[in-house]
């Protein structure tokens, strides 16, 4: 199962021009930024993964957790983060962390990664 999510995310990362890079020692990884978060531009979070595992900031705190994709179906933490403080970002960053552990699907469109929560509602917007 996991040498078939691993060849998924290898196919799914070179067919959608996800920035992609892999070497012989380590797994296939994509790095995005958020751009609109729960329907409101945003900047500064960012999203790295591979075949197993999710990092990046919120703006101000890295954070990491497992992530699990399969077809269409996604479903990231639960997350940790740091705890430190930024003036003026908590916000949203626990609406990033959140909308990271509520995504369940998503989709990739003219280049921009689009999660979207139980209900289908995007939750989130990337760009490379």
């Amino acid at each position: 199962m996991r040498r078939t999510t691993a060849l998924l995310f290898a196919v799914l990362t070179l067919a959608s021009g996800l920035p992609a890079l892999a070497d012989d020692d380590g797994p296939v990884t994509a790095s995005w930024t958020a751009v609109e978060l729960n329907g409101k531009p945003v900047s500064g979070p960012t999203l790295e993964y591979t075949t197993d595992k999710a990092s990046g900031t919120g703006g101000c705190n890295r954070f990491n957790g497992p992530i699990t994709i399969e077809d269409d179906a996604i479903q990231i933490g639960p997350l940790v983060s740091t705890k430190m403080m930024c003036e003026g970002k908590a916000d949203i960053e626990s609406q990033y962390f959140a909308a990271l552990e509520a995504a369940r699907s998503f989709v990739i469109d003219n280049g921009t990664l689009i999660l979207k929560d139980e209900g289908g509602h995007v939750i989130a917007k990337f760009k490379r």
